[in-house]
C-alpha cells in the first residue's frame, strides 16, 4: 500500500517545520510527503529549500486551503498512491498516527472512502472535527466523547486535519471543490463521499495535535474573511445535502447571525456588511475567492495595502 501525505501551508514556517518532522518520524512513514506552498513569503520558501525527502508544490497565488489540497491530491493520485493523508500546517501527527490508520484499514469494509483520527486541541479532544449529519434537516452533531473509547466508529463528516482518503474514492467523486476556497470544503467532500456510497470512519487511537491558538477560534477573533467563508460555505453545504434544503439553509443563516453577534467587532457597519454578503452569497451559491467589494472595503479601512485573496 502506497500512502502519501499532503500538507498545505501558508506563511507558518515554524509550525510547518514541526509537521514535517513529525511526518518523517512516523513509525510508518508516508511513502512521499507533498508540501503545497500556497504563495508563502521568503521565510517559508527558504525552509522548504533546505528540507530533504519532501516534494514541494508551489503556487504563486494563494489557492486557499481547498485549492491547495486539490493540487496535492491530484499530484499524489498521479504519482500512484493508494491513500492520501491530508493535514494542515498546524496539525502534528503523533508517532504512530499513520501506522494506526493503516492497521485499522485491514478490519474496515471495502467501501471505506476515508478514515480519520482523533484531533486534540487545548489538551482535550476537539469534538467538532468528527460529526454526524442528518440528511433530513442538515443538522450537524459532534460525535459524543464515548465514541472515542471505541476501536473505530462510522462518521458522516471529518475535517482535513488527519483525513486519510482512498485514491479509488477520489477518482470516483473528484477533488475538493476549489470554489469553496476556505472552510467547509472538508464537510462538503465528506458528504460527497457518503452520497457516492463510501463509508467514513473515526479511528480514535490515531491522534493529531492541532496547534490552534485560542485566538484562532472564530468566536474569539474580529469578524473578517474567515467568518465570511465559514458562514457562506456552511449555507451552501446545507442547501446541497439536506432534504429540506431551504429550511436547512435558513438555519445556516441563523448560525451566521449568531456567530456575528458573538464575535469581536459585532454591531460595526463593516462587519455587518461582511455578514450580509456571506448570507447572500451562501443562499445564492455564489462561491469563489473573497469578494472584490469586501476587499475594497478593507483597503478603505486600513492604511496598509490588503493583499487580495484570489
Amino acid at each position: 500500500m502506497r500512502i502519501a501525505a499532503v500538507v498545505v501551508t501558508h506563511n507558518r514556517p515554524a509550525l510547518l517545520r514541526q509537521v514535517i518532522a513529525a511526518l518523517q518520524a512516523q513509525t510508518r512513514r508516508p511513502d512521499v510527503i507533498y508540501i503545497v506552498d500556497n504563495a508563502s513569503r521568503t521565510e517559508t520558501q527558504a525552509l522548504l529549500a533546505r528540507m530533504r525527502d519532501v516534494v514541494v508544490l508551489r503556487s504563486e497565488v494563494n489557492l486557499g486551503g481547498t485549492g491547495g489540497f486539490a493540487l496535492g491530491m491530484e499530484r499524489a493520485r498521479a504519482g500512484g498512491c493508494d491513500w492520501i493523508w491530508l493535514l494542515d500546517d498546524d496539525a502534528i501527527p503523533r508517532a504512530q498516527g499513520l501506522e494506526t490508520l493503516e492497521q485499522a484499514l485491514l478490519d474496515l469494509p471495502s467501501t471505506t472512502g476515508a478514515i480519520c483520527g482523533t484531533v486534540r486541541e487545548f489538551d482535550d479532544i476537539a469534538l467538532m472535527h468528527r460529526r454526524r449529519f442528518t440528511n433530513f434537516l442538515g443538522i450537524e452533531r459532534c460525535l459524543p466523547r464515548e465514541a472515542y473509547e471505541t476501536r473505530s466508529v462510522e462518521i458522516d463528516t471529518g475535517s482535513f486535519v488527519g483525513f486519510l482518503a482512498s485514491t479509488a474514492a477520489i477518482e470516483a467523486v473528484g477533488l475538493p471543490d476549489t470554489t469553496f476556497f476556505l472552510a467547509y470544503d472538508d464537510t462538503e467532500y465528506s458528504l460527497r463521499l457518503k452520497r457516492a456510497g463510501f463509508d467514513l470512519w473515526l479511528v480514535p487511537d490515531s491522534i493529531v495535535d492541532h496547534m490552534r491558538t485560542a485566538e484562532g477560534r472564530l468566536r474569539s477573533t474580529t469578524f473578517d474573511r474567515k467568518h465570511y467563508f465559514n458562514i457562506r460555505n456552511r449555507i451552501v453545504v446545507k442547501k446541497k445535502y439536506a432534504a429540506f434544503n431551504t429550511v436547512s439553509a435558513l438555519s445556516g443563516c441563523l448560525f451566521g447571525i449568531a456567530l456575528w453577534m458573538r464575535s469581536k467587532g459585532r454591531f460595526r457597519l463593516h462587519t455587518l456588511r461582511i455578514l450580509i454578503r456571506a448570507l447572500a452569497d451562501g443562499y445564492n451559491t455564489r462561491l469563489g475567492g473573497y469578494p472584490p467589494s469586501l476587499i475594497r472595503l478593507e483597503v478603505k479601512r486600513y492604511p496598509r495595502p490588503v493583499a487580495p485573496v484570489i
